[in-house]
């Protein structure tokens, strides 16, 4: 529990800022930060979080979804602001969970691990899963997939 309170109350709002700086170019090749409106209180709120971009759509991988509320504010599709790589996007963003939408998010997971290998530790997918282990996989993983509609270079 200290690692995740030292997480959420130091680590990630030095990164919001610094992911939102020249800086962020360097760091922000996989960390994104990412806005969203509260769904039942309408007020923004913003976190950190891991990324992989294809093309014009982004994926982030939720770590441990049962244990988190944010991406239920996404259930259904939002717009959502992203900083990514030191640059300021509009996307519309919905949340995937893989035992509702199975096809969408073994494609956003085949997408995610093939860009960040290290992840297949937290489904325990063997280096050269096949297909059919990655799509049994996505079944228990939630995915945010965020369509970028706009983006402009930050200051």
């Amino acid at each position: 529990m200290a690692a995740f309170w030292m997480t959420n109350r130091v680590a990630n709002p030095l990164l919001r800022r610094l992911l939102r700086t020249p800086a962020g170019r360097t760091l922000g090749r996989r960390l994104a930060v990412l806005r969203y409106t509260g769904r039942r209180t309408g007020r923004p709120h913003e976190l950190v979080c891991g990324y992989v971009r294809d093309g014009t759509t982004v994926w982030v991988l939720v770590a441990w979804p049962e244990r988190k509320v944010w991406w239920r504010n996404l259930r259904t599709p939002a717009d959502v602001e992203l900083w990514l790589a030191g640059r300021h996007a509009r996307a519309r963003a919905v949340a995937l969970k893989g035992d509702e939408r199975p096809e969408e998010c073994a494609a956003g997971l085949s997408v995610y691990l093939a860009a960040v290998p290290s992840a297949r530790r937290s489904f325990g997918l063997p280096a050269g899963a096949d297909e059919t282990a990655i799509a049994e996989a996505a079944r228990r993983a939630v995915l945010v997939r965020a369509d970028i509609v706009s983006t402009q270079p930050t200051a």
